[in-house]
């Protein structure tokens, strides 16, 4: 049995120790993205072009963090936004399993050598302070919950490791010894599941350890299980997750599954090299070397089997019908993640204006080959087929602007970077362009189609013309968004948006000047006026969204002739 005085709150201490630590953990990460999560995401998509580079990225950052959760939401949405392939983004999760071992490093070397009241007592003041009386949103406030974070961590561990202490007196620990590993391992599991962090349990277990109530040899299949239970939270996120993400999961399960196996067939031989081998004798640093060596281990196993790895994960987690979305990227990244979401937005952005301008087409039946090439479907990421159900299709436009629009606002409420709510303001305005420069075209479209069937030679060879004006800008355009960005990007934007008003001056004086010369032909003027009108109108819609897309200059127009800027006329709703 195991006996414990009813005078002493000994095991409250160990509950409350374990909740500060997990409070401090929290504060630390929110405390780290406010600070430098830009920073920490533009690392981690630049030094992941590559497996190998993705383990060591994992590793690092995982060890910044202190959070292999938060490097795994971020890695699901730089891969469902299509910034970060697959394999590359295993490397990363297998490298945050190694990263996780950090913690248990930091515990070992300082949590047990040092009086940890002289630092966490100023820490704890500090950031309290800071938190409580700056304005939270600010890095000074970020800056405050990282101190207290970090103040609240080491009150944990220090509390923790004195509970223990007192806690051995009055412990029977005869009955956790003589247990077979897999019950120990077993343990580490239910435990870490419960409480969804293995460093909490790499804590415990060291801070036992210390206080003698678990011996080295009990400690490491409870390590081994707690890299098991540490799966649980995202396999069950995942059970009805997108795609990707029950792909990682089920790596991340497989990988730390088949890790913790090999570690336990292999523990007399991990034992022996620690000990005869480096030389270690004293236990806590015995259960931190066998827990990186184990991980590392899994990764040496894991990385040249990636390919076959990704064939698996495919078939165990295999494509969804989307047809319930009208977009394609949004709903694979979490609005969490704003340099993900902000990338997907972008993605959803090309769609629409692509398929805008597929309807323009439609509208004046221009062919698609004469607009598109083999570079553009790969541009927009699908086949661009030409227009059969237009009705359809112009509300499967305005079914995907609801969707991105919804996205973008939840975007907003997450971002805590000036720069991203920039961005996706801009977007949110392209957006509404993209789908407005449909609206346009769509509002004259009983107009073209009496244009076509028109029995005057003059207005058939005035709308021949006004359709291959309109088929050099779509093609424009099209060619424009393929461009790297630069400036020689910018100056091709120019010059096509010249040719566009060049040709809107070039249809209103054929208008007046051939149309008007034909009295028989003047109640036509009107008509001719407003399709010149509504054409301009949302090409220049088009090139406001294709702006936004290729990060140009709000003001690049600025010197160039125009007509009254139609985005002021932009601000009504579209129907």
């Amino acid at each position: 049995m195991v006996a414990i005085s009813t005078g002493s709150l000994d095991i409250w201490s160990i509950i409350v120790s374990i909740g500060l630590f997990l409070l401090g953990m929290h504060l630390l990460e929110q405390g780290l993205q406010g600070i430098g999560s830009k920073s920490l995401k533009q690392f981690l998509q630049a030094q992941t072009n590559s497996p190998l580079k993705g383990v060591f990225t994992g590793t690092v950052v995982t060890a910044f963090l202190q959070s292999s959760s938060l490097v795994g939401l971020i890695v699901l949405a730089f891969v469902g936004a299509g910034m970060l392939e697959m394999r590359n983004a295993l490397g990363v999760t297998l490298g945050s399993n190694l990263g996780t071992t950090v913690t248990g490093w930091m515990l070992a070397v300082l949590g047990f050598k040092l009086d940890l009241a002289k630092f966490y007592q100023p820490l704890v003041a500090i950031g309290a302070f800071v938190t409580v009386f700056l304005p939270a949103g600010h890095r000074p406030y970020y800056l405050g919950n990282l101190v207290l974070g970090l103040g609240l961590l080491l009150m944990g561990l220090g509390t923790l490791i004195t509970s223990l202490e007192n806690l051995v007196p009055q412990l029977d620990t005869n009955i956790l010894r003589g247990q077979s590993l897999l019950v120990y391992c077993l343990v580490g599991t239910v435990l870490t599941a419960l409480v969804q962090s293995s460093s909490v349990i790499m804590m415990v277990i060291l801070s036992a350890l210390h206080a003698g109530v678990i011996t080295v040899n009990e400690a490491i299949p409870i390590a081994i299980g707690s890299n098991v239970g540490t799966t649980s939270t995202v396999l069950l996120g995942a059970l009805e997750g997108l795609v990707e993400k029950r792909r990682v999961a089920y790596a991340h399960f497989i990988f730390n599954l088949t890790t913790a196996i090999v570690a336990l067939l292999c523990l007399p031989m991990f034992v022996y090299i620690i000990r005869n081998v480096f030389g270690i004798s004293d236990p806590l640093f015995m259960l931190v070397v066998f827990h990186s060596l184990f991980n590392l281990l899994g990764i040496l196993l894991f990385l040249p089997l990636l390919d076959p790895f990704i064939v698996l994960l495919n078939w165990m987690a295999p494509e969804r019908n989307t047809e319930l979305f009208a977009t394609a990227y949004i709903h694979k990244v979490s609005s969490a993640v704003a340099d993900g979401a902000i990338e997907a937005v972008r993605k959803e952005l090309t769609r629409m204006l692509f398929n805008a301008i597929r309807l323009n087409m439609h509208s004046f039946q221009i062919h698609t080959h004469a607009v598109f090439d083999a570079n553009s479907e790969l541009l927009a990421g699908e086949p661009l087929r030409y227009v059969t159900r237009y009705e359809q299709e112009y509300k499967l436009l305005k079914q995907t602007e609801s969707e991105v629009l919804g996205y973008t606002y939840a975007i907003q409420r997450n971002a805590k970077e000036e720069e991203d709510l920039r961005l996706v303001t801009q977007l949110n305005h392209a957006v509404r362009n993209a789908t407005y420069a449909a609206k346009f075209i769509k509002d004259i479209g009983h107009n073209l189609a009496d244009f076509r069937v028109s029995p005057s030679g003059t207005v058939h060879d005035l709308y021949a013309n006004f359709c291959l004006y309109v088929t050099g800008n779509y093609h424009g355009l099209v060619t424009l968004m393929a461009l790297p960005a630069g400036s020689h990007t910018a100056n091709e934007y120019i010059e096509l948006y010249r040719q566009v008003r060049r040709g809107y001056e070039w249809y209103l004086n054929e208008i007046y000047m051939v149309v008007g010369a034909d009295k028989h032909l003047n109640h036509e003027i009107a008509n001719l006026l407003n399709i010149n009108r509504a054409t301009y109108l949302s090409t220049t819609a088009l090139f406001e969204a294709v702006r936004v897309l290729l990060n140009l200059e709000e003001d690049i127009l600025a010197g160039v002739q125009t007509i009254p800027q139609p985005r002021k006329i932009l601000n009504q709703e579209s129907q």
